[in-house]
């Protein structure tokens, strides 16, 4: 790896066993559990899953962390270590749970990755950026992101770190994240694409929804002026609300008015005017 991308996916290591086995401790992970691990570094959260799980994937970039963990590690037979970019390694099939501490740089393509799986995992906990966690779990204001995917996961932030946990200090505000699936989805996952779809036509560009809604999709022919005005009266919005100004609730509420049963299996991509 070169000292450019080595230097751009560097980490703050978390250094207090003591906390690392509270996080842990207090997760849901357990005895027959099949762990992901990206980035372990010097292995420090390494050392308590392997006390805890069943079984340890660490996905590690860097050559020399690697062959430290290899020998630091050796004989312990429920790890396996491996050297590799976690963006292109390939996801376990079978159910498994997450406990990372992964290089800032990459942890939005990382959640990305990990959540929009095929097989996401059943419980996923990571450090990342305050705002990120934030932005992602948007606890008081909606966005895209948060919409598409709160159906089928819950979102919390676990634990706030300081500074002084990391090695080296960390100069951002950090905070353990955590997204599990829903024991019972809000939509069937076979809806997940049309709703995903939906969302993305609907929350436009920051334009009013009644615009987004009229303007898009007369031109599928599938919803008349009239009736989309009438869902709208009828969940109570106005006519200048805005998309992200909307619980999840009222937008599960338009989906299964506006889409039919036949027509949740068809939306097509969101098309762009550019």
């Amino acid at each position: 790896m070169s000292k450019l991308r080595r230097k751009l996916l560097s980490q703050n290591f978390l250094h207090s066993r003591q906390l690392v086995k509270k996080l842990v401790k207090t997760s849901s992970l357990g005895k027959n559990d099949l762990v992901l691990e990206i980035g372990p570094g010097r292995g420090i959260i390494t050392e308590q899953l392997i006390s805890r799980a069943q079984h340890v994937l660490a996905v590690e970039l860097d050559a020399r962390w690697y062959h430290y963990l290899q020998n630091k590690f050796i004989g312990v037979e429920n790890l396996t270590p491996y050297q590799g970019d976690i963006l292109t390694f390939p996801l376990p099939n079978l159910p498994y749970k997450v406990f990372s501490n992964p290089p800032f740089a990459i942890e939005g393509q990382i959640i990305r990755k990990i959540i929009d799986a095929p097989n996401p995992p059943e419980d996923c906990y990571l450090v990342v950026m305050k705002e990120l966690a934030y932005r992602l779990s948007a606890p008081h204001q909606e966005n895209q992101f948060s919409l598409t995917h709160k159906p089928w996961f819950n979102f919390s932030i676990v634990h706030h770190f300081r500074p002084t946990d990391f090695t080296p200090f960390s100069n951002v505000d950090s905070v353990l994240f955590r997204f599990t699936k829903r024991q019972t989805p809000l939509l069937p996952e076979s809806e997940r694409n049309a709703f995903q779809n939906f969302i993305a036509e609907a929350f436009g560009h920051g334009l009013p929804l009644s615009h987004n809604l009229k303007e898009r999709w007369e031109r599928w022919e599938r919803w008349e002026r009239q009736k989309i005005q009438k869902v709208l009266n009828k969940l109570g919005l106005q006519k200048h609300t805005l998309p992200n100004r909307l619980p999840l609730s009222t937008w599960l509420c338009l989906y299964k008015e506006l889409v039919s049963p036949v027509d949740r299996s068809k939306i097509p991509l969101h098309e762009t005017n550019s």
